[in-house]
């Protein structure tokens, strides 16, 4: 379901940045042109809609899902790195025992069910004890059931947003009844 989100958010900035784009073309603006030009106004305000409209279409247009797959990996990937650099309490670059716990927990909203020095281990690519950014980003990617799962308070948290997205598109039978 948070992909979901992820989605929504991804679709509303391409569209402020096709919009903001767009706007940095423009000509400056003329605070006189709307007193002299009332009678424009409607024609212009739909061929600006249309403009907008053409330029969200041949952006959509070219998107592709893996494209898309791609720009959410970025964001999520992103919100990981931050949270590796929140969890490295010593600021080496590198994740060990306590602050790879804090990353499970705190960040990503799981906790263990193995040891960490078995999710470091499995995770540890160079055999170095320690966990790199590119190596936490695979705790985040592949979320083995056999070392982590979601807390309990993470779930909630989902179905809670769930219902709430449900709820949003529910039309009650009579409107009256809804007040009572």
């Amino acid at each position: 379901m948070k992909f979901v989100y992820l989605s929504f958010l991804v679709i509303f900035l391409v569209i402020c940045l096709a919009l903001a784009t767009e706007f940095e073309s423009a000509e400056s603006h003329n605070e006189d042109f709307h007193d002299e030009v009332d009678d424009a106004d409607e024609s212009m305000y739909s061929d600006g809609i249309e403009q907008y409209s053409d330029v969200a279409t041949k952006l959509f247009s070219s998107l592709t899902p893996d494209t898309i797959k791609n720009h959410i990996k970025d964001i999520i990937r992103g919100f990981s790195d931050k949270g590796f650099e929140d969890c490295d309490k010593n600021a080496d670059k590198y994740l060990v025992d306590e602050e790879v716990g804090c990353f499970i927990a705190e960040k990503m909203g799981f906790s263990l069910i193995g040891t960490l020095e078995q999710v470091i281990q499995h995770h540890d690519k160079d055999q170095n004890g320690k966990l790199d950014s590119d190596e936490v980003w695979s705790i985040v990617e592949e979320k083995d059931a056999n070392l982590i799962e979601p807390l309990p308070s993470t779930i909630e948290q989902s179905m809670q947003l769930l219902n709430g997205f449900q709820e949003e598109n529910v039309q009650p039978e009579n409107p009256f009844l809804s007040y009572i």
